[in-house]
């Protein structure tokens, strides 16, 4: 019994420091935390632990760094670990095809579903704008996500072409109103591709914040086929703590004019 529990207590050691080990060169430690800890080995390893609210120490400024850990210890510090968001590394939210929607509801369009692409067909020849608004969260674990940009696979046929790409973000917090234009490419585009849009400096979002993605199409004759694939909104954690988000508040008795895609050519 002895043996065995020896063998869970070097287990859950294990656990907690291979992460660490691992993720040395970003953890961009402090130093000195500790009166016994400076000089250590393992400081930079011990500080990440104190900044981030893993570990008090022993008392009197000292972390005991080789002193026995005890299996309720070891409890606090597994518990108080798995609090703590990822600060390094890409996060990819890929949104679903049933997301997308005709910006003006009027436009002759329809759609078919399947399994890795829907497929858009306009029942007379001309252009029409499409957009997204993914389900995406802005906030990880308390901190603000920054928004990177977006990576959007289609395939044209004869008769198709993507014109233009657009990127926006919106914050809401006194109504519906409120949205900025964050990239936008006049490039008309034909065949299969992957296209990667980056923004030119990454948007922090807070709990107010959303995204969304235009696309304009164009179909020059009736009842051909453009295809979306695979969209992917791309962020990264941050340590910027995010604000609870404000309520909105209902709109007065004016009615709010549609906002149409702007086109910038002097985007990036």
């Amino acid at each position: 019994m002895k043996y065995k529990t020896l063998m869970l207590i070097g287990t859950l050691i294990a656990s907690l420091f291979m992460p660490l080990v691992f993720g040395v060169g970003n953890a961009h430690a402090t130093t000195g935390c500790f009166l016994d800890t400076i000089g250590h080995p393992f400081e930079t390893f011990i500080c990440w632990m104190l900044d981030n609210g893993i570990t008090s120490g022993t008392g009197g400024g000292n972390y005991s760094p080789n002193a026995n850990v005890t299996r309720g210890q070891m409890a606090v510090f597994m518990q108080r670990q798995a609090e703590i968001p990822p600060s390094t590394g890409d996060i990819y939210v890929s949104a679903g095809f049933g997301n997308w929607h005709p910006f003006n509801s009027t436009d002759p369009l329809s759609y078919t579903y399947f399994s890795s692409q829907t497929q858009v067909t306009r029942s007379s020849a001309g252009s029409s704008f499409l957009s997204i608004n993914p389900d995406i969260p802005t906030v990880l674990y308390g901190r603000s996500l920054s928004f990177k940009g977006v990576q959007f696979c289609f395939d044209t046929f004869a008769s198709t072409s993507l014109n233009y790409v657009e990127i926006n973000t919106y914050s809401h917090t006194t109504g519906s109103l409120g949205r900025n234009l964050r990239f936008s490419d006049p490039t008309t585009r034909t065949g299969n591709q992957c296209q990667l849009y980056t923004l030119a400096s990454p948007i922090t979002l807070t709990a107010n914040d959303g995204v969304n993605f235009f696309i304009q199409v164009n179909w020059t004759v009736a009842s051909t086929q453009f295809a979306i694939g695979r969209t992917t909104f791309i962020f990264a954690p941050t340590t910027t703590p995010a604000a609870t988000p404000v309520a909105p508040q209902p709109l007065g008795t004016e009615l709010e004019m549609p906002l149409l895609p702007m086109f910038d050519t002097s985007a990036p």
